[in-house]
């Protein structure tokens, strides 16, 4: 299973606006079959953080692919990024989950594509930040 860890830094004032357009993002996705574990907020700074979950790389490119193409979010997209000052994204591949009981092992690493393998390009209007991370390859070589 892939987690999207994403946190998204609400425009003042604009919580509460946000909040009720997630509750309806929430069950599109659902619609789409992205299943959103959880959201949540950090009031001191203003962050809204949540989790959705797929099946493995595949299934989330193929799902996002058809939730980002809808209509529904097409005639909303300007009006939820409206919203956001900045946001990021963390791509996780499970090692424990809970499926309605204990918490138990998942099958790590997972097989296929690692997770965020096929990276999301922003939103019209946004571009990556000029912060990076660097991480070193799965191979331990440098890469050029």
């Amino acid at each position: 299973m892939i987690t999207e860890l994403r946190r998204y830094r609400i425009r003042p004032g604009s919580m509460e606006s946000w909040l009720a357009f997630f509750a309806e993002a929430a069950r599109e996705n659902e619609r789409h079959g992205i299943r959103v574990e959880y959201a949540g907020v950090d009031t001191e700074t203003g962050t809204f953080v949540w989790l959705r979950s797929f099946t493995d790389e595949a299934d989330r490119v193929r799902r996002k692919a058809a939730f980002y193409g809808s209509d529904w979010w097409l005639e909303r997209e300007a009006f939820a990024m409206d919203h956001v000052v900045e946001y990021d994204v963390t791509f996780l591949d499970a090692a424990f989950v809970s499926r309605g009981g204990p918490v138990e092992a998942a099958p790590w690493p997972a097989s296929g594509a690692p997770a965020g393998s096929n990276p999301d390009g922003p939103p019209d209007g946004w571009v990556r930040s000029s912060r990076a991370t660097f991480v070193r390859s799965r191979s331990g070589t440098e890469e050029s």
